[in-house]
């Protein structure tokens, strides 16, 4: 039996980012991931591109991967949020030096797949940290005092603390139980690319189309194109789906041609969130933690901000395991919370019909709205 003081589950965005944050505050951390490593083979379920904020962009800063990063970024300049019907302007809201100058950080469009081979890289050449891949988990047992991980083949790993950074399915997030239970509609998500035209340069601007039965949101890519994610609610027939995009403004129709026939990559709701994040030597980060919705693209951000929440609680309590992972849960808990409830509000919102649909759009044009902070996830 392997014996290590702290053991993530998952080499994704989060738990790269939680052995970084640990092992800049002394800490060693093994990891341990079913996939392979990200230096020789991509992870096909890290597609597209995503965005990161000021929060987690700063917190790149702090692990000396932003400068490196930013020639494979693209800077966002803007949103612009329309009508899926009639490609009416909904909002549009100046980001780039407004969000530079007053947060400090700039909001990036980064290839999934690049930032994790960043983390991933960072990991290699930390002395603190040892990562397995092509680990296959059959099984993670609370046994009070400790956390056991068993693999293929009957391996078996004793860890002191363990963090589950294993997707929205976590084993981990299972065994802190009481998070079951959807608070939404369920939705469909489908993503895709649209290929950049020859000689066209990366639009730095994030288009989002919304209707009550749909969201489309374009992602600039840093190499040309952009990426695209149909989110649709899942009670809709194909045929009444077909209907309905047929009924699209033409932009949108264009956008979602090659995207809205696919087979889904997700089928999602809004999840209650844990009671408790831990529970004795146990603990979740990123999707681990709460899954979210699609439709305001929090993902990365958050697992960046959990990372970093968890390295400072557990140096905050001299490497003590219990006060480190409670200090943890008071970090993030409440934050990730309205994180959560923000986004499941947004969702609504750019779902909602009839009147509601009417103050949403009078709310967004009013310019009292401080849509930069909100947009950028700052107070």
């Amino acid at each position: 039996m392997e014996q290590v003081p702290l053991l993530v589950l998952g080499t994704g965005v989060d738990g790269l980012a939680t052995a970084l944050c640990l092992a800049h505050q002394g800490f060693p951390v093994q990891v341990l991931d079913r996939g392979p490593d990200p230096a020789v083979e991509d992870d096909p379920a890290l597609t597209g591109s995503t965005l990161l904020r000021p929060p987690a962009t700063r917190v790149l800063h702090g692990l000396g991967l932003l400068d490196p990063l930013l020639g494979r970024t693209l800077e966002l300049q803007r949103l612009v949020h329309l009508d899926a019907g009639t490609g009416q302007p909904l909002r549009k809201v100046e980001l780039g030096e407004n969000v530079r100058a007053r947060f400090g950080y700039p909001v990036l469009v980064v290839a999934r797949q690049e930032l994790r081979r960043a983390l991933a890289a960072a990991c290699a050449r930390d002395e603190m940290i040892s990562v397995r891949y092509d680990s296959r988990l059959t099984g993670v047992e609370d046994i009070g005092d400790a956390a056991l991980v068993t693999l293929e083949g009957g391996e078996e790993w004793r860890a002191e603390a363990l963090v589950g950074a294993d997707g929205a399915s976590s084993r981990v997030r299972a065994l802190l139980d009481g998070g079951a239970g959807a608070l939404s509609p369920t939705f469909v998500v489908r993503r895709g690319t649209v290929a950049a035209t020859a000689g066209e340069p990366a639009q730095p601007e994030l288009q989002v189309w919304s209707s009550p039965a749909l969201q489309v949101t374009r992602v600039p890519s840093p190499d040309g194109g952009a990426d695209v994610t149909f989110v649709t609610r899942a009670d809709l027939p194909p045929a009444e789906r077909e209907w309905i995009v047929s009924r699209l403004d033409p932009e949108v129709r264009r956008t979602v041609s090659g995207v809205a026939t696919r087979e889904p990559d997700q089928v999602v709701a809004h999840q209650r969130p844990l009671p408790r994040w831990t529970r004795h030597r146990l603990t979740v980060v990123g999707a681990a933690a709460q899954p979210l919705l699609p439709h305001a693209g929090e993902d990365e951000d958050q697992a960046l901000l959990d990372a970093h929440a968890l390295g400072a609680a557990f140096d905050r309590s001299d490497g003590r395991i219990l006060p480190g992972l409670e200090g943890y849960e008071a970090l993030r808990a409440a934050a990730r919370a309205a994180c959560a409830a923000k986004v499941a509000e947004f969702a609504a919102l750019a779902h909602a019909e009839g009147l509601t649909r009417r103050l949403r759009d009078r709310l967004w044009a009013r310019e009292a709205v401080d849509e930069v902070a909100e947009i950028v996830g700052e107070p």
